[in-house]
């Protein structure tokens, strides 16, 4: 079997179709690292593509857990209860002198639309 990996970067609404189509279709999956989506208004569309589109997965990194919670609560519960410590993330933390919280680069993972892999 082959594996086909298209790659698009851009701003949401701005310079990517919100549909995502890149000319292949529907994806199978949508990643964000360090997205960061409770933060940003940029990725609204994102989210209700995924709420609208359950077939798709997306899978988002953050940076420390408090903000993982967050994000992925805007995926309804289960994506709230997908939320782990990043196995991949950076092993180094980084410094955050505003608040005592564990942060890493892409340290906390969650993912919407969660669906087993078929083999």
């Amino acid at each position: 079997s082959n594996l086909t990996i298209l790659v698009e970067s851009g701003t949401y609404n701005e310079s990517l179709d919100p549909n995502f189509d890149c000319g292949t279709g529907q994806p199978d999956m949508v990643i964000g690292l360090n997205a960061g989506l409770f933060a940003y208004g940029s990725w609204r569309s994102v989210i209700e593509y995924l709420d609208a589109n359950n077939g798709v997965v997306g899978v988002f990194t953050d940076y420390n857990e408090h903000s993982g919670v967050n994000c992925a609560s805007l995926g309804g519960g289960l994506a709230r209860e997908s939320l782990v410590t990043n196995p991949f993330r950076q092993p180094h933390a980084m410094p955050v002198y505003s608040m005592n919280l564990p942060q890493f680069s892409n340290g906390f993972m969650y993912v919407f639309n969660e669906k087993e892999l078929e083999m």
